[in-house]
């Protein structure tokens, strides 16, 4: 079951968000996001002339290199497309990433890292729901190395110590205290 009917209504933009987690050979781990933003109308633009219904108006793609301690070693970033000449610069940054580790306040880091007037929204934006990628490729990792290694519990779950924060009041499932 899904979302009530909605009111009579047309399509008018699109954003799709696309992250991937891979274990690498060398123990390393690569988070890629990617994001597509169109439209389901042709409009005039004053730098790309008519943009087709369909045709990306941000895309964007970016790969960082993290460690076990989900601190990043490296990053890429490259604007496909853009809404004006200067967009594909804001991806010129993204190594001021190197050496940050996703936890708490990683908005901020990512923020005062790659933000602001020389990096681009969207680059900056897509960071956050790669930091949840990074977390649920780490935590799938490990616990995939303690069951490959034989150690789950009686009840087939992995007691895993990671240098992550706690999930404990995050959402309902973990909250501390249940109904």
């Amino acid at each position: 079951m899904g979302l009530s009917e909605p009111v009579e209504r047309s399509l008018s933009h699109i954003r799709r968000i696309k992250c991937e987690g891979y274990a690498r050979a060398d123990g390393m781990l690569d988070i890629e996001g990617e994001l597509r933003d169109t439209k389901s109308y042709d409009f005039p633009s004053s730098t790309h002339g008519t943009v087709k219904a369909g045709e990306h108006i941000h895309h964007m793609q970016v790969r960082i290199t993290i460690d076990f301690s989900l601190t990043i070693r490296d990053a890429e970033a490259v604007t496909l497309s853009g809404p004006y000449r200067i967009c594909p610069k804001g991806a010129d940054n993204i190594k001021g990433l190197i050496g940050l580790t996703i936890g708490p306040g990683w908005k901020r880091k990512v923020q005062q890292a790659i933000g602001g007037p020389k990096g681009c929204t969207h680059i900056t934006e897509l960071m956050g729901p790669m930091a949840t990628t990074a977390f649920q490729t780490l935590y799938g990792e490990k616990a995939k190395a303690k069951r490959e290694a034989g150690k789950e519990t009686a009840h087939g779950r992995t007691n895993i110590s990671t240098p992550l924060p706690s999930l404990t009041d995050t959402c309902i499932a973990y909250a501390a205290e249940k109904e």
